[in-house]
Parts: structure tokens; sequence; C-alpha cells
């Protein structure tokens, strides 16, 4: 994802992979002419890696000393929503038309088990949200509101439901999502960044 051209917009891509100590693959990924199916796929799998980074990151806080628990863990928590953030505008960077031709028929409802196609049913979301809620606690108990820290990782949050917002505006606007529930799906995600925010 990193070697498209709109990542060049995207710094946080390239600090998620220093905060890993890992470099970038030599070799480019998605080319700019990747389809829109391409950059869909790719772009959910990395953000569901950066997901999983971003719970390790916060489980590194939560086990760590009172005196640590504002450290190292929470600020790669807070690279990777942010790079979880840039994945997410990158994965959406094509076309409407794309998205109702080709992507989203995809994921209609006939195409899986279930009701619809939702990322409720990922896993890493739900650990993800349990260890905010967890860290949120404990640094309730050791830390004042001021914290830098604490408002760093707020503003985060606050990108990835931003982020959201975003692709959900630019392909559906106020229609309703895939998963139901709401006719505005733009509304349900807003009242669902608010919840989040309150979980630190």
């Amino acid at each position: 994802m990193a070697s498209l051209p709109e990542a060049a917009a995207e710094p946080a891509l390239h600090q998620a992979l220093e905060v890993t100590r890992l470099a970038p693959v030599a070799k480019p990924g998605l080319t700019p002419n990747a389809s829109a199916q391409q950059r869909w796929i790719h772009g959910h799998r990395l953000f569901f890696t950066l997901t999983q980074a971003a719970i390790v990151g916060l489980q590194d806080a939560l086990a760590a000393p009172h005196a640590r628990s504002c450290g190292v863990g929470v600020e790669a928590t807070r690279v990777f929503l942010r790079a979880s953030a840039s994945a997410m505008r990158l994965t959406a960077s094509f076309s409407r038309s794309a998205y109702e031709r080709i992507v989203r028929p995809s994921m209609e409802p006939s195409q899986h088990s279930g009701q619809g196609f939702s990322g409720f049913w990922s896993a890493d979301h739900r650990v993800l949200i349990t260890r905010l809620r967890a860290w949120g606690a404990m640094h309730s108990e050791i830390c004042r509101d001021s914290c830098k820290i604490r408002r760093q990782l707020l503003e985060a949050v606050d990108e990835v439901y931003a982020a959201h917002i975003g692709v959900c505006e630019r392909f559906i606007g106020d229609g309703s999502s895939l998963m139901g529930g709401s006719g505005n799906s733009l509304d349900t995600l807003g009242k669902l960044a608010s919840h989040r925010s309150r979980l630190l």
C-alpha cells in the first residue's frame, strides 16, 4: 500500500515500519493502476495487521509497571492506529462508481453467510476495544486527564473513526451500511466514535 502514489501524503505508514524496525520491501507492492478490488482487499489486510499491532502495544502497556504504562507500548499503539487510518484512506482511493459496480456487490449478504458484512465481525476489533477500555481504566487511576500520551492516543482513535466516516461518506453518503440497522451509516459511525472516545 505504501507504494501507491497517494501514500506520499500518508507518513504514518512509514512511521509504523520504523516502530516495528521493519524495512519496506524493495519490490513494489500495488501499482498506480491497481484495481479497486485489489486496493480494497490489500488495504483491509493491512488494516487488520495494524489493528493486531495496536493490540500488542496496548498489552505491553498494560503489563508494564505503572510508572511505564504511558510509555513505549502506548506510543507504538498511537503510531499503529494512525497508520491504520492511513490504510483506510488508501483502501478507498478509487472512484465511487467502481465501489458500486465491483466492491460493494462482493460484500453483499448473498456473498456471505449471515446478514451482511461488517468490521464488527472481527475478533481483533473486539480485543482492541477491550484493551483500550482496560488501559483507560488503569490510566485514570495513575495519571491526570491532561496527560499528553492519553490525549495523543485519543486523537489517534478519533483519526481512525474520521477515516472510516470519510470512506462511507465517499462511497455511500448518508445511506445505510451493509450491516443494516440505522438508515444513516454516517450517523451510526459518529455515535460509535463518541462512544469509543469515552473508553479512554
